[in-house]
């Protein structure tokens, strides 16, 4: 295994491992129930692909350097800089030191992407099913922790409440947008990897094969209206959340054995994985069944109030 392959993996480990060795030393795992014991994973999920990924900017520089639009200056500059920002970032929601800062950061930083680098990727070949997938997977990328900064400065009235709901909402159906266009994506390309339907096609000798795919797909598809029209939707993102964890256990953790010797089976783990830990994050902005109703309905006083 290539040395920057192996730091990646690595730095990966280091945070997967402290930031579950957390969970369960503050006992929040045990104070949980069900499926919210996932949820709990949600920020560590993302934390470690992010801090992973921020390694490589020190490894494979110039790689990293040639995807920073030719407009901006420094390119290497900023290759170094967006990578330290991933490593503490990483490491801050992974401990839940100054987590808000960090997931308002990682936010406005995948935004970002999208505006500069995604969308006008799409916009140049709008045919491109790929550089769509693409693009929705930054956004959502930027949802996820904005959802997270939403739900950890959320007060208990007035403007600051009313902006966090207007925040999650947001995510909501930024992400929602992806799962349902995924959903397409992966029923109508069986061939290729499920979770996150890009480039690659899943390997002949992964048990199941397409399989994963079109499960993926059926969860996603009933999740993704149910996240658009708002119903059950802690639920629903914690149902896509599930089926992401799911599918790098059977497929992306394969792939990344037979893959070993270059970044390709390492990032498409870390993205899926990634990508699971984003609707994670928002599943954990949702309120709890009952609770949703009542939010929804005190939501129309709460804004004529503000107004």
């Amino acid at each position: 295994m290539p040395g920057a392959v192996l730091v990646a993996y690595a730095v990966f480990a280091v945070v997967l491992l402290l930031g579950a060795g957390l969970i369960f030393a503050r006992g929040e795992w045990s104070r949980a129930r069900g499926w919210d014991r996932l949820v709990l994973f949600g920020p560590l999920f993302y934390a470690a692909p992010v801090a992973a990924f921020g390694s490589e900017h020190f490894t494979i520089t110039q790689e990293i350097a040639a995807m920073v639009p030719g407009w901006l200056p420094w390119h290497v500059f900023w290759a170094y800089f967006v990578g330290s920002c991933f490593l503490l970032a990483g490491l801050s929601l992974a401990t839940k030191i100054r987590s808000r800062l960090a997931a308002s950061l990682l936010a406005l930083a995948f935004f970002l992407f999208v505006v500069l680098m995604d969308a006008p990727g799409w916009a140049h070949d709008l045919h491109s099913r790929f550089a769509a997938a693409q693009m929705l997977r930054e956004l959502a990328f930027s949802a996820g922790p904005l959802a997270l900064a939403a739900s950890l400065g959320a007060l208990d009235r007035g403007r600051a409440k009313l902006a966090a709901q207007v925040a999650v909402k947001i995510a909501r159906y930024c992400i929602a947008v992806g799962v349902v266009f995924y959903a397409v994506e992966q029923f109508l390309h069986g061939r290729h990897v499920p979770g996150l339907p890009l480039e690659a096609v899943t390997p002949a000798g992964i048990f199941g094969h397409a399989f994963w795919t079109y499960l993926t797909a059926a969860v996603y598809a009933v999740a993704g209206v149910l996240l658009l029209v708002g119903m059950r939707t802690r639920a629903a993102a914690t149902a896509v959340g599930a089926a992401a964890v799911f599918v790098v256990l059977v497929v992306y953790i394969p792939m990344a054995f037979l893959k070993h010797t270059t970044f390709t089976g390492f990032n498409y783990l870390g993205d899926t994985l990634m990508y699971a830990g984003t609707v994670l994050l928002l599943a954990g902005a949702m309120p709890h069944g009952a609770k949703a109703s009542a939010a929804s309905a005190a939501a129309a006083p709460a804004a004529a109030r503000v107004e």
